[in-house]
């Protein structure tokens, strides 16, 4: 699905746009699950925010989400989560940005 169209595309950065033509969610959509599931992930107690937590927490098929989960986890943008992901996560060098990390969901 080509994204580029529609309102508040130009709010994300190049893999975003990517996850959501693969995932076919509309760009707003991908926001509200991103502030969502952020904010969820550094505000619960560390270690109790799990994947099945998010899948209820964002309205939206739970396969997409829990892909867009296991992504922010391994970005690290969901620091706390209990999930197996974290403990391979390794956080980009200084002067990466994180928007050339790549979808390895897919």
């Amino acid at each position: 699905m080509d994204v580029s169209g529609y309102p508040k595309v130009e709010l994300l950065a190049t893999a975003e746009k990517e996850c959501c033509s693969i995932l076919r969610l509309f760009p707003e959509q991908y926001l509200g699950m991103k502030l969502s599931l952020v904010r969820a992930g550094r505000t619960l107690p560390k270690g109790t925010f799990k994947k099945r937590d998010a899948q209820k927490l964002c309205r939206v098929d739970v396969n997409k989400t829990s892909k867009v989960f296991e992504w922010f986890c391994k970005l690290g943008w969901i620091p706390h989560a209990s999930t197996r992901l974290n403990h391979s996560h390794q956080q980009p060098e200084n002067g990466q940005e994180q928007q050339h990390q790549q979808m390895d969901f897919c």
